[in-house]
């Protein structure tokens, strides 16, 4: 991800554009290929991008401001980073909001427990935060579970913890 795109959806969170209208422009914008390539494209006269930018996004009735941002990273040929733009949207967001989402991985449905456990584990380690959890089956878990927080991961797997259990017994 580039500073530059970094820089724009700080920008676009600081228009304060709704979350739900980027996840519209986000909708619309990947909807078809075609739309992306001719934003995109430099070939394509400044005037007819804006022109397509205003049909596209009238569908949707997306607020003025996105629409003028929209126009602007066309204008200033950021088109082809909307997808990291975006992306880092939602982190930003998401920080700025305290909302913390997690993955919970198990090999098989979890017991109640286990469910109990990894949400106590998360409100431990994000005390402020609203926790929105997700859950998804690896099969290639033997058991246990996983919960992942961006790069963090408290791995609760039986793998996992024969891991530490072998660490403990080689001191390593």
């Amino acid at each position: 991800m580039t500073q530059a795109a970094v820089n724009s959806a700080k920008v676009l969170y600081r228009l304060s554009v709704s979350r739900e209208d980027v996840e519209k422009a986000e909708k619309l914008f990947f909807t078809t290929p075609q739309l992306q390539k001719v934003l995109t494209s430099p070939v394509v006269p400044a005037a007819k991008k804006y022109e397509i930018i205003d049909q596209v996004f009238a569908l949707e009735t997306t607020e003025d401001v996105l629409v003028r941002y929209m126009k602007i990273m066309c204008r200033i040929g950021n088109m082809d980073e909307m997808q990291d733009i975006f992306q880092y949207y939602y982190r930003y967001w998401d920080q700025m909001h305290h909302v913390v989402r997690a993955d919970l991985v198990y090999a098989e449905a979890p017991s109640k427990a286990e469910e109990k456990e990894a949400k106590a584990i998360l409100d431990k380690n994000y005390p402020d935060s609203e926790i929105t959890l997700t859950q998804s089956i690896d099969e290639s878990l033997i058991g246990g579970y996983v919960v992942k927080v961006g790069y963090k991961e408290f791995d609760h797997s039986y793998e996992g913890r024969l891991r530490q259990l072998e660490r403990k017994l080689t001191g390593r």
